[in-house]
């Protein structure tokens, strides 16, 4: 995440260009260079390639972010929920997914907006040739080379309303798909202040056991 997109994608030209990086490894691995396609011209792969890209760079964030979740769930929580004979999915689907929902939903909304506005790989990569262009990529084309500025900018708030729009659907649907999970949460805060009223019944009962004993010395 602290390379600038700029030099990734000059990383990434050179690692797909014909001939060069990939193609090396995979010679060395038994293919032959002329049965191998190219990789930023084929439209049936250019765009896969560009998508390995952004996977590349976003995934150690994204990894961080999910990791640092999860390690913040209450251990009390997958106790309570042994207690109750859950198994290992159990436990992801009704302690881990309701507690790192907020980290999801802002995953999915990032991913989706960045898509929509990517510009750093495509542009420096293939230049938005061969099918590639994304709409802030053939913007910035439309802007600087054909010089219709009126048009990019009316493109520039089209884009800006399809996020507007794409974010508010987005919290939507995930508040739909999490409502039993905030039920579910409920549910589990309820089950470890029982167990905790248990365990304070308990030591209250053996303090209660030791008091009698010691009268009846």
């Amino acid at each position: 995440m602290l390379i600038s997109g700029i030099a990734i994608g000059f990383i990434f030209k050179f690692f797909f260009t014909h001939g060069f990086v990939l193609d090396s490894l995979l010679q060395a691995l038994g293919f032959k260079l002329e049965n191998l396609p190219y990789w930023l011209k084929d439209q049936r792969i250019n765009n896969w390639s560009l998508v390995g890209t952004s996977v590349w760079r976003y995934f150690g964030q994204n990894m961080v972010l999910f990791i640092g979740a999860i390690m913040s769930v209450d251990t009390s929580l997958y106790e309570a929920a042994e207690l109750d004979g859950a198994n290992k999915f159990q436990q992801f689907k009704y302690v881990i997914l309701p507690s790192i929902r907020t980290i999801i939903t802002l995953n999915v909304i990032l991913s989706i907006t960045g898509s929509l506005s990517a510009f750093e790989q495509p542009y420096v990569i293939t230049d938005g040739a061969n099918g590639t262009g994304t709409y802030f990529v053939i913007m910035n084309r439309i802007a600087h080379t054909t010089q219709k500025v009126g048009l990019a900018s009316a493109m520039a708030v089209i884009l800006l309303l399809i996020i507007f729009a794409c974010t508010i659907l987005q919290k939507l649907f995930f508040k739909y798909i999490f409502r039993d999970a905030e039920s579910d949460e409920e549910s589990y805060k309820a089950m470890k202040a029982r167990k905790k009223a248990e365990k304070a019944q308990k030591r209250l009962n053996r303090e209660n056991v030791r008091l009698q004993k010691g009268v009846s010395g």
